[in-house]
């Protein structure tokens, strides 16, 4: 079967999904699924993008992620390399974690945002883990009904506003908007969403969304032609001098040589005089700081 078109664009809206090799578990314990949100920090940071809902679950997960630029392939390359890697130097494992490519599909955000964020934040309900959204601790539910603060790069702001149709003001606004968003979750758990909605294997939208759409990005450059690459993806990456340089502490440093600049740690380890082995260990070490919950 040929594979759906990738469409990218500024402003675009997506629903993404990523599966474990084989539907095997991405998550072992739930210091994995707070690794994985400590990468989505800082992924989300480097690439100019948000998260407006997001549910962690046991052998895949489901974000609904807006992009500012058209940089998703990047982004998600990015995000699922850089927590393998951990993922596998934290159970002593090797190899691919995830089947495949990810699967994104493009959201209208005016008439599927919502039904998009409830949809995925009910997943856990329908598999029958949790008797109430609420009681799930790796989504975004808790915190768009003000139950939980949100972390930076979710988006629940954005959220409210587009759900009362104006800017969130005040702290009455907030738990307005939080309220009725309660209540449209526990509408949803029946919606149809796929059946329904989705058109062409990656929209969700009407077939004017549909039209929208590509006359966007055929009016929109390539996507891999540099003008579309962020400044900071285009440059040479960094040698382990100069992230030394940026960062004293040695771990740090070697995290981010090896994370962000791709370097092997054999490389890493020839060039410091020290066994792989150390490496390995020190690497670690910083990871396990960096995104303890």
């Amino acid at each position: 079967m040929t594979r759906p078109l990738r469409i990218e664009f500024p402003g675009a809206v997506y629903h993404v999904t990523a599966r474990g090799n084989r539907r095997e578990p991405i998550f072992e314990s739930d210091d994995d699924r707070a690794l994985l949100l400590g990468v989505i920090g800082q992924t989300m940071q480097r690439f100019d993008a948000v998260i407006v809902a997001y549910c962690l679950m046991g052998n895949h997960y489901h974000f609904v992620l807006g992009t500012r630029q058209a940089n998703l392939s990047a982004l998600m390359q990015q995000l699922n390399g850089i927590y393998t890697q951990a993922f596998n130097r934290r159970h002593g494992k090797v190899g691919h974690l995830f089947q495949g490519r990810f699967k994104a599909i493009l959201v209208d955000r005016d008439s599927y945002l919502l039904e998009a964020c409830r949809y995925i934040e009910l997943n856990p309900v329908r598999a029958q883990m949790v008797a109430q959204p609420g009681d799930w601790p790796w989504s975004s539910y808790r915190a768009h009904c003000g139950l939980a603060p949100p972390p930076p790069w979710l988006d629940t702001a954005g959220l409210h506003a587009h759900l009362l149709g104006r800017e969130v003001r005040s702290d009455r606004d907030r738990a307005l908007a939080a309220s009725r968003y309660a209540e449209l979750v526990e509408a949803a758990r029946d919606l149809r969403l796929w059946e329904e909605g989705l058109r062409q294997q990656i929209y969700l939208g009407d077939e004017a969304f549909v039209e929208r759409t590509l006359a966007e990005s055929e009016r929109r450059p390539a996507t891999s032609k540099a003008s579309d690459i962020p400044r900071q993806q285009r440059s040479e990456p960094k040698s382990l001098q100069q992230w030394q340089h940026d960062y004293p502490d040695r771990a740090e440093a070697l995290w981010m040589a090896h994370t962000r600049s791709g370097i092997k740690m054999t490389a890493l380890a020839a060039e410091l005089g020290l066994s792989v082995a150390r490496v390995s260990q020190l690497i670690k070490k910083f990871e396990d700081l960096k995104f303890k919950a």
